[in-house]
C-alpha cells in the first residue's frame, strides 16, 4: 500500500519553524481496521437523521455546480476561467469533545454512550535525525550531510500504530471517553466523509480522463491531460495546507487530499521507489496559540464582546426569559438530569449520539424532519443560543475572533488581485481543515443574509471561495457599466448552495460578484493586529501599573508602609471596641453592680433589680 507522508510546519506568529518530522494521518482503506461495525449498518436505526450528520445522501447533495455567467447582459458578454480556491472545511463525525454532562445515565453502563472504541488509528514516522538534515528556512532546499542518506530518514522507515488502550482499567485508570478513544478523535464515518469531499473537489476543479468530457472548461484548474506537471498539483506552491494541531482536523485535512489526489500519489510513489514516499507540507501552530476558532486566550476583548451579546435585551428574552427557554430548562434538569442545565453541552450531547446510531433517551427520540419534538426543539435551543454570539451587533464578536484567520485567506487571494500584495506565487488550492466553531463565525462576517446564527455547520461542511478571471467582450456598450470592474470575480458556495448573491454590494441572481465587493466587505477587520484590550483587564492593568510606580521609589514605599500600619492601628482600635465595649486604658465595665446589691452564689444570677441599678456604658 502507498503511505504518503505530511511535513509538519509549525507556524508561531507569522514565522515559520521548521521541525523535521513526518506523520502519517491517513492510509489507505484497506487498512483501517473496523471492529465490531459494520458499514452497512450505518445510519440505519433512526427514520431519519439531522443534515448535522452529514449521511451518505446528504453528503451527495453537496456537489458542486459549475459557475453561472450573467450571458449578454447590458450588452456584454462574459468568459470567466477560475485561477484560485480556497477551501475551509470542518472535520468529520467525531467523538464527544468532552466528557461533559449529558443526561442522566449517558456515561453508566450498561448504556452504549458509556463506553467510546475507535476503529481509526494514526500512523506515525520518526524523523531525520535534525543533525543530518539541514532545511533552509530561504529556499527550503534539504542539505544531506555527508552521512548515509538512509540515516537522514529518506529509505524505509518504521510505522507506529498509535492506539488509545493503554488504560482500561478501574474507572480512574480510563480515557475519558472509557475506551480507546481521543476526546473528539475522528471517527471512520468522518474518514469516508472528508474522502466525499475530496471527490467533490476532485470531480469540479480537476480535469483527467475519467471527467474530460463533464468537466467545464472554465471550472478546470488542475488539468492532468497537460502532460506531468511540475510542480505536481499536491506540492508549494499549488497547494497550502492549514489545519490546526487537533486529531481530527489534521487528519480530516489529509483525508480530504487523499480523496482529491490519492492516484497522483501512487504514481507520484512509483517514481521515487521503495525507498522514498511523496510529501505534503501541513501548516500548523500551537493549538491554544491557534487563530482557526475565536481564541479568548489571546484576545480578551472576546470576553467583553460576549458577555455585551449575553446580556443584551434579544438574547435575554430569546434565551432566558421565553417560555420556550423555561420548557427547555425544565426538560433539561427535570426529564433528563437531576436539576442540570446543560445547554452548552446538549447540542454534542445529542448529536454524537445519534450520528452514531446509539440510544437516545425515549423522551428524545422523537427527531422527525416535519414535527418538531423534544430532539429538534433541544437542537435548536442549544445551538442558537450559542450562535447568538456570532450574530450581534453586526457580527462584531465574529469579526473580532476571525481577524488574523481572514488575514490568512486574503493572503492567498490579494495577488490575483494584486500581484505587488501577499505572497510571491500564491496557490491555486488553499485548504483550511478547522472545525463548526470556524466556519459559522466566517459565515457571520459576510452579514446576516449570508448565514442567520439558525443552523450549525454540519460534519465535513465545506466553505468555498473561487475566483474567476473575466474575459468581457463589449458589444456597443460604455465598458464602465461592466458587472465587473475588476476583471476578477469571486463565488462563495457553502455546502453546494451558492451564496454570493446574499452579500451586500453583489448583484442579485448572479453567482459571481467583482472581487472589490470582498475586499471593501473584509480587509477592515482582516488583521493580524487587533484591538484586543479587554475593559475589564484594563481595569487591572491600571491598578497593576499604578503599583508599580508606587513600589519604584523610597517615597512611594514609604507611603505605602504608612498606609499599612495606620490601617492595622485603625483596624485594631475598632476591633478592641466592639470587642470589650470600652475605650482602651478605661477600666470601665459595661455592667457593674450597684452597691447594696449581693450576688446569689446558688443561683448563680444577679437577683432582680431595678434597671437604673446598673451603670451605662462609659
Amino acid at each position: 500500500t502507498i503511505t504518503p507522508f505530511f511535513f509538519i510546519n509549525y507556524m508561531a506568529m507569522g514565522k515559520r519553524i521548521f521541525l523535521e518530522f513526518f506523520i502519517v494521518a491517513f492510509m489507505a482503506t484497506w487498512m483501517v481496521y473496523v471492529r465490531g461495525e459494520k458499514r452497512d449498518d450505518w445510519y440505519k436505526r433512526y427514520p431519519s437523521y439531522p443534515e448535522y450528520c452529514s449521511t451518505p445522501e446528504q453528503m451527495a447533495e453537496r456537489t458542486i455546480q459549475k459557475v453561472k455567467l450573467p450571458q449578454g447582459i447590458d450588452g456584454y458578454k462574459y468568459k470567466t476561467n477560475i485561477v484560485h480556491v480556497t477551501s475551509v472545511i470542518r472535520h468529520g463525525a467525531r467523538t464527544p469533545w468532552n466528557s461533559h454532562q449529558c443526561w442522566s445515565g449517558f456515561w453508566e453502563t450498561p448504556s452504549d454512550t458509556s463506553v467510546w472504541d475507535c476503529e481509526l488509528t494514526t500512523l506515525t514516522a520518526p524523523p531525520a535525525n535534525p543533525e543530518l538534515v539541514v532545511r533552509d528556512a530561504s529556499d527550503g532546499e534539504t542539505i544531506d550531510a555527508t552521512m548515509d542518506s538512509k540515516l537522514a530518514g529518506e529509505s524505509t522507515m518504521f510505522l507506529f500504530d498509535k492506539r488509545y488502550d493503554a488504560l482500561a482499567g478501574p474507572p480512574q485508570l480510563r480515557n475519558e471517553l472509557n475506551g480507546t478513544c481521543q476526546m473528539g478523535q475522528l471517527l471512520l464515518r468522518g474518514y469516508e466523509q472528508e474522502i466525499t469531499n475530496g471527490r467533490i473537489l476532485r470531480e469540479t476543479y480537476v480535469r483527467d480522463s475519467s471527467n474530460n468530457d463533464s468537466i467545464h472548461y472554465n471550472m478546470v484548474l488542475f488539468d492532468l491531460l497537460n502532460g506531468k506537471q511540475k510542480p505536481r498539483p499536491y506540492e508549494p506552491p499549488n497547494l497550502y495546507y492549514r489545519a490546526d494541531d487537533d486529531q481530527r482536523t489534521i487528519m480530516s485535512g489529509q483525508v480530504l487530499l487523499r480523496g482529491l489526489f490519492g492516484d497522483l500519489l501512487h504514481e507520484h510513489s512509483v517514481e521515487l521507489g521503495l525507498d522514498d514516499d511523496p510529501v505534503i507540507m501541513v501548516n500548523t501552530a500551537d493549538r491554544w496559540r491557534d487563530i482557526l476558532s475565536a481564541n479568548h486566550d489571546i484576545c480578551p476583548r472576546l470576553n467583553d464582546l460576549e458577555k455585551d451579546a449575553l446580556h443584551s435585551q434579544t438574547y435575554l428574552d430569546t434565551y432566558v426569559k421565553s417560555e420556550e427557554a423555561n420548557n427547555m430548562t425544565n426538560l433539561m434538569k427535570v426529564n433528563l438530569t437531576n436539576g442540570v442545565n446543560f445547554a452548552d453541552e446538549a447540542l454534542d450531547c445529542l448529536m454524537t449520539t445519534i450520528c452514531t446510531d446509539r440510544e437516545l433517551p425515549t423522551i428524545l427520540d422523537d427527531y422527525s424532519t416535519t414535527d418538531a419534538g423534544n430532539f429538534e426543539k433541544l437542537m435548536n435551543y442549544s445551538l442558537q443560543s450559542y450562535n447568538y454570539k456570532f450574530i450581534h451587533n453586526d457580527g462584531a464578536y465574529s469579526k473580532l475572533a476571525m481577524g488574523p484567520f481572514w488575514s490568512n485567506i486574503m493572503q492567498n487571494i490579494i495577488p490575483f488581485f494584486n500581484s505587488t500584495l501577499g505572497t510571491d506565487t500564491p496557490p491555486k488550492l488553499a485548504l483550511f481543515s478547522g472545525h463548526d466553531t470556524t466556519i459559522m463565525p466566517v459565515l457571520a462576517t459576510l452579514g446576516e443574509n449570508v448565514w442567520d446564527g439558525l443552523t450549525w455547520t454540519p460534519y465535513a461542511s465545506m466553505f468555498l471561495i473561487e475566483l474567476h478571471q473575466i474575459t468581457v467582450k463589449v458589444m456597443g456598450k460604455d465598458p464602465n457599466t461592466d458587472l465587473f470592474p475588476s476583471k476578477l470575480a469571486f463565488r462563495i458556495i457553502y455546502n453546494g448552495k451558492v451564496l454570493t448573491s446574499r452579500m451586500k454590494g453583489c448583484p442579485k441572481y448572479e453567482e459571481l460578484c467583482d472581487i472589490q465587493i470582498l475586499l471593501d466587505h473584509v480587509m477592515p477587520f482582516a488583521k493580524d493586529d487587533r484591538n484586543c484590550k479587554s475593559a475589564e483587564n484594563a481595569i487591572l492593568r491600571t491598578i497593576k501599573e499604578d503599583t508599580a510606580i508606587i513600589l519604584g521609589s523610597w517615597i512611594g514605599i514609604s507611603l505605602l508602609t504608612m498606609t499599612i500600619l495606620f490601617s492595622f492601628l485603625i483596624s485594631w482600635f475598632f476591633t478592641f471596641v466592639f470587642l470589650t465595649r470600652r475605650l482602651p486604658n478605661c477600666r470601665c465595665s459595661r455592667r457593674r453592680v450597684s452597691e447594696g446589691t449581693k450576688y446569689d452564689s446558688a443561683s448563680k444570677h444577679l437577683p432582680e433589680t431595678n434597671s437604673e441599678s446598673f451603670d451605662r456604658f462609659a
